[in-house]
């Protein structure tokens, strides 16, 4: 319904400014320019400028086609399609997102940088930490950061390689990878089973490679801080004398896949995990940042992230570093500590033909359904995954296209976010920023 009263336009129940335009307002120019800007000054009606749909040419008062306010979007990131001019002034085509908005003064935008766009969403959301994403794939990742990684010390977060943040469950992915090139060398099978190599797991015969790297194979764990740093020979025995085999084959989550998938990395190999990370991804990405937890004691030559909690409006509350021990016991899980610029070049690798060839990498993510290969796989054209560590306000997450086109990762020490968003709701907006923006 459509109702003008004294001045105002009523469109599906939302008062619009009405401006008047003569009978014919032709365009003068046009520019196809793409860039991005924000939506400013628009505080509430009187202020806020028209959103049209058609534009505000070739028109008149009685004929105008106006579908909202730009009250209801201020200070929100935008992409400008078009922009034509007419004898009323400059108007341009707003893109909000996916979302086509409408046509807009000029007057009623401001240009932003894409870093700006970045930073300015993670402030939105009161997300501390740091974020590398990929608008486009001829340039190199925008790094943005926001907060402190040591409020105390007012250290902070950086995305140069300076602050380091333990990497999760993000490391299964590493890990599965070290797992399809052994199969790629013919060292290993997709239907080899757990008993090969762990034979005292209960069901172990029944229980494939495949099933470990798609979480169907009915291990479980809890997860448990031990009393001080393990070797990963410990962190393997103890996963096997703590570890649940339900013989269920649908999905379920656990660590303990991952952590005898690292044993069994060791025992095909000859070599360590660790050894084997080094040589067979962390050397050859280049991940210069990237150090693992072990039973030695960790000298890093960067700041760790310090852990915090929000409190209602109150940021930096309750803060607390990561367990070395808690992460020694998860080695191939959740024992590196990194930063999302190395994780940026590990997500390149896997996907360029570096570390694998496309067709295993293709098969690395067909062993299930939900998750495969340290990644879900629920989203046509998308992989992606999520860490944390319960308790301690550290979250890790990423989110890729098959193609590498558009990447977000975004590491975080601070939970829970604003607006009531969860990690990977964030991770997925990030994303979205990246395709978008």
């Amino acid at each position: 319904m459509v109702l003008f009263l004294a001045g105002v336009l009523i469109v599906g129940g939302y008062a619009i400014r009405q401006k008047s335009f003569a009978a014919y307002n032709p365009v003068t120019a046009t520019s196809n320019k793409h860039y991005d800007a924000q939506i400013v000054n628009q505080t509430n009606l009187k202020t806020g400028y028209n959103l049209y749909l058609d534009g505000p040419y070739n028109t008149s008062p009685t004929s105008i086609r106006a579908v909202g306010n730009g009250y209801k979007y201020n200070n929100a990131y935008v992409r400008v399609m078009q922009t034509k001019t007419t004898k009323t002034g400059s108007y341009v085509r707003l893109r909000y997102f996916k979302n086509y908005l409408g046509w807009m003064n000029v007057h009623g935008i401001k240009p932003v940088s894409f870093s700006q766009v970045a930073q300015g969403t993670m402030q939105q959301y009161d997300v501390i930490g740091t974020a590398a994403l990929e608008p486009y794939t001829t340039q190199p990742p925008v790094i943005v950061s926001n907060g402190y990684a040591d409020q105390a010390h007012k250290v902070l977060n950086d995305g140069s390689g300076t602050v380091v943040y333990p990497l999760a469950s993000l490391q299964k992915a590493m890990t599965a990878v070290m797992i399809q090139q052994l199969i790629d060398e013919d060292k290993l099978s997709a239907t080899t089973p757990l008993s090969q190599y762990y034979p005292q797991v209960p069901y172990s015969a029944n229980i494939t490679i495949a099933e470990m790297l798609a979480m169907t194979s009915g291990l479980e764990n809890t997860d448990m801080t031990p009393a001080k740093q393990m070797t990963e020979n410990q962190a393997y025995a103890n996963m096997i004398k703590t570890l649940e085999s339900t013989n269920n084959q649908s999905f379920a989550y656990s660590d303990a896949n991952y952590v005898l998938l690292a044993g069994i990395i060791a025992k095909v190999t000859g070599e360590s995990y660790a050894q084997n990370l080094e040589q067979r991804i962390i050397n050859p990405v280049g991940m210069t940042n990237t150090f693992m937890v072990t039973g030695s004691k960790l000298k890093l030559k960067d700041t760790l992230a310090t852990g915090y909690k929000k409190n209602g409006t109150q940021d930096y509350t309750n803060p607390q570093t990561i367990s070395y021990a808690r992460m020694s016991a998860i080695p191939g899980a959740g024992n590196l500590l990194s930063t999302p610029s190395d994780y940026y070049k590990f997500i390149l690798a896997i996907r360029n033909g570096s570390l694998l060839p496309f067709d295993q990498h293709d098969d690395l993510l067909g062993y299930g359904s939900t998750y495969s290969g340290g990644v879900y796989v629920t989203r046509t054209g998308i992989y992606f995954n999520n860490g944390s560590f319960g308790g301690t306000g550290y979250n890790t997450g990423f989110f890729a296209s098959d193609d590498n086109e558009h990447i977000a990762v975004v590491f975080s020490n601070q939970s829970p976010l604003g607006g009531n968003l969860s990690s990977k709701q964030f991770v997925s907006k990030m994303y979205d920023v990246a395709t978008y923006y």
